[in-house]
């Protein structure tokens, strides 16, 4: 007797989806083996037609990508983001992997792109913004002075003593000068370009005296004499050589060699000093090359942070090695005066406008600075008037001809020769007020030094590795009234 035609049905059945289950289990489990070489097969393909996004998407979602391929795809995509204008996705994409080929000067490109659209809509203040922050590359500074010039052109039709102010503060640019000094001219009613400015800014006949007075003593006192590092202080004798006291654990205080020398600043652990003929030597720690200064050349002046030394050239360019690179100076031109402390650099162009390598130590308002010092995220200057003007507090001071800027506090010299100092944090303030005959100054972060009118040295604060045992130094005796 035949079996029922329904049994035989259903055992062929479950047989053959059993088979079919079996075959497509074998189907997928070969598929997901091979999934990553067929997405990265399909991500080439992509790529070959240049849809780097879907080269990117395909390659992101495997779970076994080949990272290079993978950030060589993001690379090219970025890339085609800039080409097509797309300057915000494209330094996001840069920034994921800054490291890889020339990403970090593509994000500079992306940012100056942005602040070329700025500016072409108008945006004259975010632009001039944006160009700053990007000081170093390609012609952002230009660019920079660009915005204030416009920003001061369409002030003029409005507020034309904000515009004043705008013109005056761009100095050399372009005609900034005559258009500042014709507004002054309109408003004033004087016929004289120079007695009008003057004017404009409250300078009286009896305040030009006591500036030049000023400069009589300013010009008269011993400069770039006294340096302090963390634990060790360095002078700078009449004679051209150098002494140093305090800790010489990396050799810091290894100057009695030098000789010639015309100016000495100290780092964190290291010394640098600027010869006669405007080559640089240093001593001390150098692990991050803060100490590769052998081939310098036609320096006219020096400055060092806590771990980089910097040279002013005759050129007005400035030169760094050390730990920082400090992209920023490349794009500085026009320098006069140079200052460094902790991890800022701040200089002065010929017009009195302070440049920064930070942003926390930027300020428009530092106008008019004959000398710069900083420290930290600050930065200090000196005007002709014997006025401070700083980026972290308000200085009341007056009849200052010298400055020093401390991680802890700012030291200031008056013309009488009186110390004056502001202390960030009263814990940290060192009594100077007794000093009298004082010549030059210099802060550090828990010692300073100052140097007297006999040619001593009298140094406070922390004493941990003898960086205060200065009293038997004697730099020489300056006449200075």
């Amino acid at each position: 007797m035949s079996k029922p035609f329904g049994k035989t049905f259903a055992r062929r059945a479950v047989f053959f989806s059993t088979v079919l289950m079996a075959v497509l289990f074998a189907a997928a489990l070969l598929l997901y083996v091979n999934r990553s070489a067929l997405l990265q097969n399909c991500a080439g393909a992509a790529a070959d037609r240049g849809d780097y996004k879907k080269a990117v998407s395909l390659l992101e979602s495997s779970d076994a990508a080949d990272a290079d391929l993978l950030t060589e795809y993001r690379y090219q995509l970025a890339l085609s983001y800039l080409e097509s204008g797309k300057v915000s996705d494209a330094e996001t994409l840069f920034s994921k992997f800054p490291d890889y080929r020339d990403s970090r000067t593509r994000m500079s490109e992306c940012r100056y792109r942005a602040a070329e659209l700025l500016y072409e809509n108008g945006e004259y203040e975010a632009a001039k913004t944006a160009f700053y922050a990007l000081s170093g590359y390609s012609d952002a500074l230009d660019r920079y002075d660009v915005c204030r010039y416009a920003i001061a052109d369409q002030t003029e039709k409005t507020d034309p003593e904000a515009a004043f102010d705008l013109f005056r503060a761009l100095g050399g640019y372009s005609d900034a000068k005559e258009r500042a000094e014709a507004i002054a001219v309109r408003i004033t009613g004087e016929s004289d370009p120079a007695f009008a400015v003057n004017t404009m800014l409250g300078i009286s006949n009896e305040t030009l005296e006591q500036m030049r007075a000023l400069e009589t003593i300013r010009d008269a006192l011993p400069k770039n004499r006294l340096a302090v590092g963390f634990y060790h202080t360095a002078g700078l004798t009449a004679n051209g050589t150098a002494v140093a006291a305090g800790r010489n654990t990396e050799g810091q205080c290894d100057v009695s060699a030098w000789s010639d020398l015309i100016a000495i600043d100290c780092g964190a652990y290291h010394t640098a000093a600027l010869r006669r003929d405007g080559t640089v030597v240093a001593t001390g720690r150098g692990t991050e090359g803060q100490c590769d200064v052998s081939g310098w050349t036609n320096v006219t002046a020096i400055a060092c942070t806590d771990y980089n030394t910097l040279g002013l050239l005759a050129d007005g360019s400035i030169v760094s090695t050390g730990y920082h690179p400090y992209t920023v100076l490349s794009g500085w031109r026009g320098v006069t005066a140079l200052g460094g402390g902790s991890y800022v650099v701040c200089g002065v162009t010929e017009d009195g406008q302070v440049l920064s390598s930070h942003a926390s130590a930027r300020s428009e308002a530092m106008l008019d600075v004959l000398a710069v010092d900083a420290s930290t995220a600050y930065c200090v200057g000196l005007k002709a008037d014997g006025t401070v003007l700083c980026t972290a507090t308000d200085l009341p001071w007056t009849n200052v001809v010298a400055i020093s800027a401390g991680s802890t506090g700012i030291l200031g010299l008056d013309r009488d020769g009186r110390v004056l100092s502001h202390w960030f944090r009263s814990r940290d303030a060192i009594e100077l007020d007794d000093l009298s005959g004082a010549v030059a100054i210099a802060a550090g972060g828990t010692h300073c030094a100052i140097l007297l009118k006999d040619g001593t040295v009298v140094t406070r604060g922390e004493n941990t590795f003898g960086e205060c045992d200065t009293a038997f130094w004697n730099l020489g005796a300056t006449a200075v009234e």
